[in-house]
């Protein structure tokens, strides 16, 4: 006679949620990085152009900006992004 096994599904589905916490908070984490970053060089963008609107000449603009820190470990960090203008 065999024996079933009612509640090893619902185990193993126990034992996964963990990790499946884990691989969401780490993908939101990617989102807030990949998200500062595109921030960080709208601002340089913005600064450039008005860097080469003031007139000749050579400048350099920078921008940083933090990045939201979701998982323990990560807090502080910046994504710091700089444009190199050069006006005739």
């Amino acid at each position: 006679m065999r024996r079933r096994a009612g509640g090893q599904a619902a185990l193993e589905l126990l034992a996964l949620v963990p990790l499946l916490l884990v691989a969401a908070l780490l993908a939101w984490q990617l989102a807030a990085v990949v998200g500062a970053g595109m921030r960080a060089q709208e601002r340089v963008r913005a600064e450039a152009i008005g860097a080469g609107a003031s007139g000749g000449g050579t400048g350099t603009v920078a921008a940083t900006e933090d990045v939201p820190g979701l998982l323990p470990g990560v807090r502080g960090l910046s994504i710091r992004a700089r444009a190199t203008v050069r006006t005739p």
